[in-house]
């Protein structure tokens, strides 16, 4: 099976970072997620499996993320998620929260497609 990546980000070049914390509040609410590390959420059992990552990335949108990391300001939330049908439309949902909370853009890191335009 092969995953798939969705990125919430202000732009291609990453221009725009947000409050790590104020990202934590809202991601801790999202019940079919447990917190695993710092920055990094997982799947609860009986939701489609996914990781969600909260990361600090260079214009390019290079990183290096290590367990245990934690940056005060993020610029990509990163989602890792099988490319099926129930993990995609569920992990949309999530990932639109997060673009309409911050007024970012939603994109389909393998195609770079913007799903969601940011405002």
């Amino acid at each position: 099976m092969m995953d798939r990546y969705l990125n919430v980000r202000f732009d291609s070049a990453y221009s725009r970072e947000v409050a790590t914390a104020k990202l934590l509040d809202l991601v801790q609410t999202f019940p079919e997620l447990k917190q695993i590390d710092k920055l990094q959420f997982e799947n609860k059992e009986g939701f489609p499996y996914g990781i969600v990552s909260l990361i600090q990335c260079d214009a390019q949108g290079c990183f290096s993320f290590n367990r245990g990391d934690y940056f005060e300001n993020v610029n990509l939330v990163e989602f890792l998620i099988p490319d099926t049908e129930e993990a995609v439309s569920h992990y949309l949902k999530l990932a639109k929260r997060i673009t309409e909370m911050l007024q970012w853009e939603l994109v389909d890191a393998d195609t770079d497609e913007v799903l969601i335009e940011g405002k």
